[in-house]
């Protein structure tokens, strides 16, 4: 059964309103072209640009199923793994989340032709069906796609569970496949442009150039600091251009529906800086953190135990605060720390508190499905499961789920035909 239907432009339960901004001092606040100025004081409802945050929640990421590399029926048997049921959305929607974020990979096939791969739109058609009747905002994250396999997100496992021939990355050094890309992005808007439980469309899951892109002389871009990454990338691997291009794209279709541009480098927070100004109204900075990362992501089998510690400079609150401008909404779209670290509850509770008091909306990573055999291959991120302490990550994020009120209205399910 075919999961999506064509559906006109309004509807959506998501238009855009103005009204005074606060506006903050930086990069993004002191320019005036156009975009700046129609964005300046732009709000919807599930992003203000002030007060506390309205969508708190977590997220799932998944992988189109190669069955040479993840056999026929691990992680569900479907064509995605893991597989998340309507019980797995219910889960999180009992625990006190309102929002999943799908990080979903390959709406369109990784080669040429491009185009729309057909079970991935009725796998995506359903679990937002699930999302929706478990009375959830769903932000739709484009993981993977033209040019850009689901395997760039493995590299460092190349040549062990999967041949490093699966890893393309060429989206930052071909023009047709970001063209194709931007497709993409403006068919999964089409898609879900209409659906009341959608709360955006990010148009690139943690954009990362510094490795398949180029500088300036042709060369490798590895620009790791925000300042030498805006002074050395090429005009073909530039995120900020084609995050542009693609947004513009996306608005064409989609009027009201919010759009999430996350920065380069992995979304990290203070390459928020080489973003400039909006490229379109109605878009919402997206940023992941996982710093300390000997923390976040401390190994089960590494000596001692990482325990969670930050102060002065190094922290989100200092890292956000050099970037945010108070005018655009800014999302905190994964967070999360290994279960094997010590101190994981005060780090979550750390991270939740600089995004309360910035009315910043967020969510952790990794919310898990109820197969066993898949989660225990896949446990460091599990919020669910306590690790070298003695409570899980759950408690601190059930704790802030409370404040939870808005829950997307009616569960009509448009997705089925």
């Amino acid at each position: 059964m075919k999961r999506f239907r064509s559906v006109g432009i309004g509807g959506n339960g998501g238009e855009w309103t103005r009204r005074s901004a606060i506006l903050g001092a930086g990069a993004l606040a002191s320019c005036n072209n156009s975009a700046a100025v129609a964005q300046r004081g732009a709000s919807h409802p599930l992003w203000p640009v002030s007060g506390p945050p309205v969508l708190r929640g977590a997220v799932i990421a998944q992988r189109r199923r190669r069955v040479d590399v993840d056999g026929p029926t691990f992680g569900g048997g479907g064509p995605v793994l893991p597989a998340y049921r309507r019980s797995d959305f219910d889960a999180l929607a009992i625990a006190g989340a309102n929002l999943v974020v799908m990080s979903f990979p390959e709406l369109w096939t990784v080669g040429p032709p491009w185009q729309r791969d057909t079970q991935m739109a009725d796998v995506l058609g359903q679990q937002l069906d699930d999302a929706k009747a478990a009375g959830l905002h769903v932000v739709l994250a484009m993981r993977s796609g033209p040019g850009r396999s689901d395997f760039v997100f493995h590299r460092e496992a190349q040549d062990t569970w999967f041949a490093a021939r699966l890893i393309d990355d060429s989206i930052w050094r071909e023009a047709d496949v970001q063209a194709a890309w931007a497709a993409m992005c403006e068919d999964a808007a089409k898609l879900v442009r209409s659906r009341s439980e959608i709360a955006g469309l990010n148009i690139m899951v943690e954009p990362e150039p510094n490795v398949g892109g180029l500088n300036r002389d042709g060369g490798r871009l590895g620009a790791w600091q925000a300042d030498d990454y805006a002074a050395q990338v090429s005009e073909v691997s530039d995120w900020k251009r084609i995050a542009g291009d693609v947004a513009k794209k996306v608005r064409a279709v989609a009027p009201d529906l919010p759009i999430l541009i996350s920065p380069p480098s992995f979304g990290r927070t203070e390459f928020l800086s080489v973003m400039g100004a909006p490229p379109v109204t109605g878009v919402v900075w997206c940023v992941h953190d996982y710093e300390p990362r000997a923390f976040t992501h401390h190994p089960e089998a590494a000596a001692g135990h990482a325990g969670f510690s930050e102060g002065g400079a190094h922290t989100f609150a200092s890292r956000i605060d050099q970037v945010e401008t108070g005018d655009v909404p800014v999302f905190l779209g994964e967070f999360g720390a290994s279960r094997w670290a010590q101190g994981v509850n005060d780090y979550y509770a750390a991270r939740i508190a600089a995004c309360e008091a910035r009315g910043i909306g967020w969510a952790a990573f990794r919310w898990p499905t109820q197969d066993a055999a898949y989660e225990q291959s896949d446990d460091m991120f599990n919020v669910t499961i306590g690790g070298h302490d003695a409570r899980p990550a759950l408690d601190t994020l059930q704790s802030a789920w409370a404040g939870n009120a808005q829950r997307p209205g009616g569960i009509r399910l448009r997705g089925r035909t």
